[in-house]
């Protein structure tokens, strides 16, 4: 279950909640009580505390430890090697790590990029600082569809022989479209070239789908603890073998050369713990039942409350190739970002479109404006994202919340427009 008890103090006179809805999972997650408890316990332990770069007995328990949760990510993503797992601080360095670790040693020769409209933050600043101050780094960005779904024959047309890296998010955390990163990958192998190095940011897809790099065919994969029930701060980067990075940070030879810096042991074994909760298929699949049978509850809820034919409703995503816990919609209308503040302290979720306004601009996401949203439609969308902790009592509660909050604000509009 989801919902956290409250009390800040705020009351309204028409929802008598004492709980906190959860439903902004896309942006993180609670952490798994198994994981605290593996934490806890080592905190607790009173002789795995050393440095696991020390030679005695306390550096050596702490050094099987990290081992240990090397192992278990390896488990979860199918690698072949558990030295193909550099641990990080999370998704934003390892995907710095990849990409500046692949351009960085020939930043004297021609290199081209191909990625997508809708990369996070961490992929597309890199890329453009690299393009802004090196005239060799050429940037390509890959069409997609309606759905946010990559266009293979435009990518096919993107390849050239001086294409050095693709780097394709695995899903998007926005409206939860899920790329077909292994037809892009037999693409990319087809074409021919020996040093074409591909890189996914799997950050939004671990604990939702299964993530088998064996199957992806991917060099190197990003992963990020505290979107599948880890902590914060902690993440890691599949590296394939043979592949050769320069690192990004210099020190001592930690992380095999490639991340200096004494081991968070504690977040590592929460990362760990994390991962081995969805190595077994079983598990992982009755998560990603409930994930999906509450997102679908979510859709058919909302549907029933605003008539599926009324035009002031438009629903994203929901599809085989999206998330199993991700809805995105628009209510024409309505302002998502009040939308989120009327119910702050009762619901938690997300605007659509992380936009804002300036005196001369204004910007949507580089998502919803890649599918082909208006500032007008992005800024009345919300995301809305489950987990496996989401229950049908919360699902039932947050239709009714967000049915009335939506409701409320189209009947004031109304009653602007008769005033006029």
């Amino acid at each position: 279950m989801t919902s956290f008890t409250i009390d800040n103090g705020l009351h309204n006179n028409h929802t008598d909640m004492s709980h906190m809805i959860y439903l902004d999972n896309n942006a993180t997650t609670c952490e798994d009580k198994s994981v605290i408890e593996s934490m806890i316990n080592h905190l607790k332990c009173t002789n795995s505390f050393g440095n696991p770069s020390s030679s005695h007995f306390l550096g050596i328990q702490a050094r099987y430890l990290i081992d240990e949760a090397r192992e278990q990510v390896r488990s979860s993503i199918n690698a072949s090697y558990s030295n193909e797992i550099i641990f990080t601080s999370g998704g934003t360095e390892s995907n710095n790590l990849a990409i500046h670790g692949i351009l960085k040693p020939n930043l004297n020769k021609l290199q081209h990029i191909i990625t997508s409209p809708f990369e996070h933050p961490s992929i597309v600043n890199i890329l453009k600082y690299l393009q802004n101050s090196n005239k060799n780094i050429q940037v390509s960005f890959v069409q997609v569809d309606s759905n946010g779904i990559i266009d293979l024959e435009h990518f096919r047309q993107l390849l050239k022989p001086e294409t050095k890296l693709v780097t394709i998010m695995h899903s998007n955390n926005e409206i939860g479209s899920i790329q077909p990163i292994e037809e892009i990958v037999n693409l990319c192998r087809e074409y021919g070239s020996s040093d074409l190095i591909i890189h996914s940011d799997a950050s939004q897809s671990m604990g939702k789908v299964p993530i088998d790099v064996s199957c992806l065919d991917v060099d190197l994969l990003t992963i990020c603890s505290h979107k599948f029930h880890g902590p914060k701060g902690i993440g890691a980067l599949y590296i394939r073998q043979g592949i050769k990075l320069e690192p990004i940070l210099y020190g001592a030879q930690h992380e095999q050369g490639l991340r200096p810096g004494t081991e968070n042991v504690l977040a590592i074994i929460g990362l760990g713990r994390a991962c081995q909760l969805i190595s077994n298929k079983y598990s992982l699949n009755k998560r990603i039942e409930q994930m999906k049978r509450t997102r679908d509850r979510l859709y058919q809820g909302l549907i029933k409350q605003f008539n599926q034919n009324d035009e002031n409703l438009i629903i994203r995503n929901g599809n085989e190739q999206c998330l199993p816990n991700t809805l995105n919609l628009t209510f024409r209308g309505i302002n998502a970002k009040q939308l989120v503040n009327q119910l702050s302290d009762r619901l938690a979720f997300s605007t659509g479109s992380a936009c804002h306004e300036d005196n001369q601009h204004q910007i949507i996401s580089s998502t919803l404006q890649a599918i082909g949203l208006s500032y007008k439609s992005a800024r009345s969308t919300i995301r809305l994202s489950t987990s496996y902790m989401t229950t049908d009592d919360e699902i039932d509660q947050a239709i009714i919340l967000i049915t009335n909050a939506v409701k409320q604000q189209l009947s004031s509009l109304d009653n602007e427009h008769q005033n006029i």
